[in-house]
């Protein structure tokens, strides 16, 4: 007779237990925290119509000589014959290969970039390469500061290499498509390699207009 009163508290109080538990409400669990979400980059600097026919995209570093002979010899007419009348979308990428300036040339420049003037600041980075300029940080800022832009806004994000993961976003997909050297070009995805000389990226570009025509 003990025994049967022992089961019977045991079960009582199990009762108890189980219904305690069916109707205590439950805690809450934490929300699983979502996973962050990845950088945002920049679009790339680009001139000319979107829907252009014909696409050259450079690879390029500010420090390089040939870079530069491109720029002052070829791109001039390119801009006026093809970019300007909507027959060319030209981008700039990065591909800094000579040295700390070079990075942190390409840096200032996507600086210049979140503040929309990227090719005032990759014009005057040329001219002063062309004058054997020194692209040390306190130049690249006061180069900044010269054309206008927000001082401490473009300081805060050279400093801090902000776009790091852009230049070398940039220099990995270069060497993706087989760049090795600068200045180099993909004319819609064909690779040119060096500055050549305005005849060839005349031939290259009527060759990729007329794959395009009906």
């Amino acid at each position: 007779m003990k025994d049967t009163w022992i089961w019977v508290v045991l079960a009582a109080v199990a009762g108890f237990l189980a219904a305690y538990l069916l109707f205590q409400p439950k805690r809450e669990q934490p929300a699983s925290q979502p996973p962050p979400a990845p950088k945002a980059l920049l679009d790339e600097p680009a001139q000319g119509a979107e829907d252009a026919p014909v696409t050259i995209i450079e690879f390029a570093d500010f420090r390089c000589g040939f870079c530069l002979r491109h720029f002052v010899q070829t791109l001039p007419i390119l801009k006026e014959e093809y970019i300007q009348t909507g027959k060319v979308r030209y981008i700039f990428r990065n591909f800094p290969i000579l040295g700390v300036q070079s990075r942190w040339a390409a840096l200032a420049g996507e600086c210049a970039h979140e503040q929309g003037r990227f090719w005032e600041y990759h014009d005057k980075l040329f001219t002063l390469a062309q004058q054997g300029q020194e692209f040390v940080r306190s130049r690249l800022k006061s180069v900044a500061a010269e054309l206008g832009l927000d001082s401490a806004q473009f300081d805060s994000c050279l400093d801090s290499s902000k776009y790091l993961d852009e230049v070398q976003e940039d220099f990995a997909l270069g060497q993706s498509e087989g760049v090795t050297g600068t200045p180099a070009f993909l004319i819609n995805d064909e690779l040119i390699i060096g500055a050549q000389p305005i005849e060839v990226f005349r031939q290259k570009i009527e060759e990729a207009l007329a794959k395009k025509s009906p």
